[in-house]
């Protein structure tokens, strides 16, 4: 026995009794987050907005977007470092001042490495400073013209990128 269809009038009280639902469980939800004390939502005039925590912490991120910085870490001393580019060898000679990475961070060196690359025997030069997008075109050059250094250029087998940048990017 098929069970039978039913009514347009009673499609029509099915949809409203949906709608209500979702209207009282979204009444519900933006209640819990009010009574709860989120940190991230307030009310101004019975209108949602974003709580002063979470709309700082936006204006943060979208100005690291605009005062990005593209680097290099370059040796600090002659000796081997670490080549993620050199085959089956894992290290490699720099000379001082020669390129092991170019890079892009929003967060400046001393959040994006801390004591790492000093201890690494690297030092940190800013190259371009501004808006990310830029940065990170900046970079991009960077890594595929570094195959036509004079540093990379005296090896006898050059590398693609620099030692410590393991992808194009």
């Amino acid at each position: 026995m098929v069970a039978p269809l039913p009514s347009p009038e009673q499609k029509q009280r099915n949809n409203r009794l949906l709608k209500i639902i979702a209207l009282l469980l979204l009444f519900a939800a933006l209640l819990f987050a009010v009574l709860s004390g989120t940190d991230f939502l307030e009310f101004e005039d019975g209108r949602p907005v974003l709580a002063p925590g979470r709309l700082g912490k936006l204006l943060r991120e979208l100005d690291e977007l605009e005062n990005a910085e593209q680097y290099v870490l370059l040796a600090s001393r002659d000796g081997n470092y670490p080549c993620f580019n050199c085959g089956e060898k894992t290290t490699i000679f720099l000379r001082k001042g020669e390129v092991w990475k170019y890079g892009v961070t929003r967060k400046g060196e001393r959040e994006r490495y801390g004591e790492w690359h000093l201890e690494q025997g690297l030092y940190y030069f800013i190259q371009y400073q501004g808006p990310l997008q830029e940065c990170l075109r900046q970079e991009k050059i960077k890594i595929y013209h570094y195959a036509t250094l004079p540093e990379n250029l005296r090896r006898e087998i050059p590398l693609i990128r620099p030692p410590g940048n393991k992808r194009d990017d």
